[in-house]
C-alpha cells in the first residue's frame, strides 16, 4: 500500500501528488530552511519564494511524485543558507575581522569595513561618519586617512564573509 499525499505550494493552483518519503523529504527541507532564516526578518517570504520555485520544478501531470524526483528539484534549487556576511558577523562565536571592502566603495571602503565589522548597513556609517566630522572639526578625517593605510583591503564581501569562516576554521 502506498500513502499519496496531496501539497499545494505557495504560488501554485494545482495540487503535487507525493508518495510519503518525498513528503517527508519535502517537509524536513523546509523545516532545516525555516530554522537556517529564523533570524532573518525576511523569513517568511524567503519560505514562500522557495516554495514557489520548487512548485515551479515539479511537475504536476498527476502522478505520485516519487523522493527521488523531490530530491533532484531540491538539487536544483539548492541549499538554504542565511549567508548574509553581515549577519554571520553579528553571530556570537564568530569572528569579527575589521578591514577594507572595495566592493561598493566611495572612496577606499573604510566605511564598507567598518559597516561589515558592525553589523550597520554602510549608509548608516557613513551618515556617523559624515555627521561627526562636521561636529567634531574634522577628527573623523583624520581617523579614516589613518584607517585607509593601516587596515587590509578586501575585494568583494564574499571574500570577506570567506575570509571570516577560514579564521574561526583556523581557531
Amino acid at each position: 500500500m502506498q500513502i499519496v499525499v496531496q501539497v499545494r505550494l505557495s504560488g501554485h493552483s494545482t495540487t503535487f501528488l507525493l508518495d510519503e518519503d518525498a513528503y517527508q523529504g519535502l517537509r524536513t527541507y523546509f523545516e532545516h530552511a525555516r530554522s537556517r532564516l529564523r533570524r532573518d526578518p525576511d523569513c517568511e517570504e524567503i519560505l514562500r519564494d522557495l516554495e514557489q520555485s520548487i512548485g515551479e520544478k515539479l511537475s504536476p501531470e498527476n502522478r505520485v511524485l516519487s523522493r527521488k524526483e523531490v530530491a533532484s528539484v531540491f538539487e536544483q534549487v539548492g541549499a538554504v543558507d542565511a549567508g548574509n556576511s553581515d549577519a554571520a558577523a553579528a553571530q556570537p562565536g564568530r569572528s569579527r575581522r575589521l578591514c577594507r571592502i572595495e566592493e561598493g566603495k566611495w572612496l577606499f571602503g573604510v566605511c564598507q569595513g567598518l559597516a561589515a565589522y558592525s553589523s550597520i548597513r554602510v549608509e548608516w556609517v557613513r551618515s556617523i561618519f559624515v555627521i561627526a566630522s562636521v561636529f567634531s572639526g574634522g577628527i573623523p578625517v583624520l581617523i579614516y586617512l589613518v584607517l585607509m593605510f593601516a587596515l587590509p583591503l578586501v575585494r568583494t564581501h564574499d571574500e570577506y564573509s570567506a575570509s571570516l569562516h577560514a579564521h574561526s576554521d583556523a581557531m
